[in-house]
């Protein structure tokens, strides 16, 4: 199989938008794009993923996601200027965002054409923002993502809406064979009377190929918001739960994970991050399982099931570090650390994400996702 990704995530919007600044948008964007990048993960090579956040990732732990910023990521295309980079200083647009994956996978797909390239390919789309229930210009309603050009102006059409439904239609019209879309926003239904979308894409037919698999991961339930965690660092609730699953649930005799096995654990599991009774909604087709998302024993047979060695030698001697989970809780268990040297070696843990606060009461910290190849730079 061959996989691309989009990957976008916004915190803070033009003031035009009315939009209120999120915190964890960024963060849980970052977190999927390490994890698609991850041969254990979504398996994307990174001339394949097509990642943008506002603001820019600072200060990145060194890792998957930091050697791809450092490198030659992908242009995208705009309708203005072309194919170009990612400008940090702003958030993509609808149109950036949609259009950019459409043309690659309708390249992708006459290439394999002429080929005679059969090797199924499959889409990743992580969005997470701001989000409305709306309606489309063909009188759909839909779940429509923000982007960084959304503007309620007070006619028929609101500029800057992604439908995700129409989305996913056009990933795969002649383009992808799969597409998987996760959502983080919200899906509230106050603006859907009076704003409409936009068409951000060149297919919004039902009558796409029988065979096509897909599935579609959305924070909550239509019409419902979506929440952040309350202590920091601050994640997306849904995020936050659809991440742990991605990295740690293998309930497979061989260690996959199906789209229904990861939608009952996304949904079990969302409670450890929010108490708002946030129901996410995930959807899929053909398969009464849904497709298969990623496939393979975590530990990938016979790795180091140790945690990763913490380079401390920015601290002073005495130091003392708590390490906590991905719930922003110690790990049961383990003791607070005391540096006493310039290396720390952290013991066995299970695959996730895990978070090294600085016991100083400056808030100081450090996130690192085990498995990890690399020293975590605590400072």
């Amino acid at each position: 199989m061959k996989s691309w990704a989009i990957v976008v995530g916004i915190n803070i919007y033009p003031s035009r938008s009315g939009q209120r600044p999120l915190q964890g948008a960024v963060a849980d964007a970052c977190d999927f794009a390490d994890w698609v990048l991850d041969p254990q993960g979504g398996a994307v090579p990174p001339e394949r993923l097509f990642f943008w956040t506002y603001p820019w990732p600072a200060a990145l732990p060194p890792g998957l996601l930091s050697n791809y910023l450092s490198g030659n990521p992908p242009e995208w295309f705009s309708h203005d200027s072309g194919w170009q980079l990612p400008e940090q200083i702003r958030p993509p647009k609808a149109m950036e965002i949609t259009t950019t994956i459409e043309q690659v996978g309708r390249t992708a797909y006459e290439e394999a054409f002429v080929e005679n390239d059969e090797d199924p390919r499959r889409i990743y789309v992580f969005l997470a923002g701001h989000g409305i229930r709306a309606q489309t210009f063909d009188r759909n309603e839909e779940t429509c993502f923000l982007a960084g050009d959304f503007f309620p102006i007070s006619s028929n059409l609101a500029a800057g809406l992604v439908p995700c439904e129409s989305f996913r239609k056009a990933l795969l019209n002649d383009r992808f064979n799969e597409a998987i879309l996760f959502t983080d926003c919200c899906r509230s239904e106050i603006a859907r009377l009076t704003l409409k979308a936009q068409p951000v894409s060149d297919y919004s037919s039902d009558l796409i190929s029988p065979v096509a698999t897909w599935g579609m991961a959305f924070a909550a339930q239509e019409g419902k918001p979506a929440y952040e965690t309350l202590t920091p660092p601050v994640r997306g609730a849904f995020s936050s739960a659809l991440m742990q699953g991605l990295r740690t649930h293998r309930p497979g005799l061989a260690g996959e994970l199906h789209a229904a096995q990861l939608r009952d654990f996304v949904t079990t599991n969302i409670g450890n991050f929010t108490s708002s009774d946030q129901i996410p909604n995930l959807l899929y087709r053909p398969d009464p399982d849904g497709p298969l998302i990623v496939q393979g024993h975590l530990d990938g047979g016979g790795g180091d099931p140790n945690g990763p060695t913490l380079d401390v030698s920015a601290l002073d001697i005495g130091t003392r570090l708590i390490l906590n989970g991905g719930d922003n809780k110690p790990v049961p268990g383990l003791v607070p650390l005391t540096v006493t040297g310039p290396e720390l070696q952290l013991p066995p843990l299970a695959p996730g994400l895990y978070l090294i606060a600085i016991d100083d009461g400056s808030g100081r910290h450090t996130m690192f996702v085990q498995p990890t190849r690399e020293n975590v730079c605590v400072s």
